[in-house]
């Protein structure tokens, strides 16, 4: 199996994430993608998320309707701070004989070597990095060690310039948020009154 493990906050999900991993799906031939939120990013630690409950049924209402999608419990289930290389080891014990790939931003790849086992990533990874029209790719990837920039498989994304931030602005400021996510995450938003705190 052609695994793709794909993590972050979702908080909310939105059309630029469901939009990368089907692109990401086209470019490698997966067949499937596991959404993973985590329970406490480790570059957010000081920030707020909304409840993991919410991030979950947000997920599974915005990928009920692609049978590729799914969406994992393994980092909410887990708790404390969610590490890529500890998800990786663990599916690996699920998925022995899969060959996996992870999904991020051409954002995230800069920082990447931040990450806790990068070169380990890289190793059971393929990294399948979502670059807009435009974006300065060899740039980044001359920053990075040989072993990370070998495993790079550049996926062309369709620039939605769609942010979780500016959606949570949105809700928050009373502005509509059609068009920016699944109108079944919309309603959900909308049920639950997520958002409209102050951040």
């Amino acid at each position: 199996m052609r695994l793709a493990l794909f993590g972050g906050t979702f908080d909310p999900v939105h059309y630029g994430h469901l939009r990368l991993a089907e692109e990401a799906c086209e470019a490698a031939n997966l067949e499937r993608v596991l959404f993973t939120p985590a329970f406490v990013s480790p570059f957010r630690t000081a920030e707020r998320l909304s409840d993991s409950a919410h991030r979950l049924q947000m997920l599974r209402l915005a990928v009920q309707d692609n049978p590729r999608f799914e969406v994992s419990e393994l980092e909410i289930q887990r708790g404390g701070v969610s590490y890529t290389i500890d998800t990786i080891r663990l599916l690996r014990t699920h998925y022995p004989d899969a060959e996996m790939f992870l999904i991020m931003g051409a954002d995230a790849l800069q920082g990447f070597t931040a990450w806790r086992e990068p070169d380990a990533i890289a190793q059971e990874c393929r990294l399948l990095v979502g670059v807009r029209p435009g974006y300065d790719l060899q740039a980044t990837l001359e920053r990075l060690p040989a072993p990370i920039r070998q495993s790079v498989q550049p996926v062309l994304m369709t620039p939605l310039g769609i942010s979780a931030s500016d959606i949570r602005r949105r809700v928050r400021q009373g502005l509509s948020i059609r068009y920016l996510t699944p109108p079944h995450v919309i309603e959900y938003i909308q049920q639950h009154r997520l958002y409209l705190e102050p951040e």
